[in-house]
């Protein structure tokens, strides 16, 4: 069971799995609001209140927020919060380069993808990695690329390798199955065409498309490629 203090601050008890416990960032509707804060919906009965000192914006009612679950000032009860920076976990000893790991969107700077790692720590996927549209809220699978040296990490969507090969194989032949078995796309298709297509880089295309090629899995014809019957 998740264990909570329901007004009166007495312990209650449910079955339900929050979204996030203490500690943990989520990306949460907001239900209600009234002058003493926001509350947002987040899988439990209580919903998780949000000071309006703790909301970088004022929240408004039916948009969601991504938001870190803390105890309030007093240490007693568990509360919501936008200002993540205070929130994210620093100690990424047990994380190294080449893991896996469940990313949440919640921003944009001139340098990339501001993303939540693990629910826990902060992350960036750089501006040269990043091929696809991804809105603030946006949940999606990654690799850890680097550890810097104040504990933040740098993100890739692909990993590298041979696993990378693998991975962008995977991706065209679900592509060409959803298209019917043909996909408009060549060696002579601009970059931004297959980003907006496939989510990868042009590299990465030219990579998996010479692995399923050598493999007998497509035909490459003169404005696409087609794939063979399997």
């Amino acid at each position: 069971v998740f264990v909570y203090t329901d007004g009166e601050g007495a312990p209650q008890a449910t079955t339900h799995v929050p979204a996030a416990t203490l500690g943990e960032i989520a990306y949460l509707r907001c239900v209600s609001t009234t002058r003493a804060g926001a509350y947002l919906d987040w899988g439990v009965p209580k919903d998780l209140y949000v000071p309006p000192d703790h909301q970088t914006t004022r929240m408004v009612e039916g948009r969601r927020y991504v938001v870190a679950v803390c105890l309030d000032r007093k240490g007693e009860r568990l509360m919501g919060s936008t200002d993540l920076g205070p929130c994210f976990d620093y100690d990424v000893d047990d994380i190294t380069p080449g893991d896996e790991v469940d990313l949440l969107v919640y921003g944009r700077t001139d340098a990339g993808v501001q993303v939540v790692v693990n629910k826990r720590h902060r992350g960036l996927i750089h501006q040269g990695n990043v091929h696809r549209r991804l809105p603030i809220g946006t949940k999606l699978r990654g690799f850890v690329d680097h550890v810097r040296h104040d504990n933040r990490l740098d993100i890739t969507l692909a990993r590298r390798g041979m696993e990378g090969i693998t991975d962008a194989r995977d991706a065209i032949l679900a592509a060409l199955r959803r298209a019917g078995g043909r996909l408009p796309l060549h060696d002579r298709s601009a970059p931004q065409e297959i980003e907006r297509a496939l989510g990868m880089s042009k590299k990465a295309f030219k990579r998996g498309v010479g692995g399923l090629y050598k493999a007998r899995r497509i035909v490459l014809e003169e404005d696409g490629i087609r794939l063979l019957e399997e």
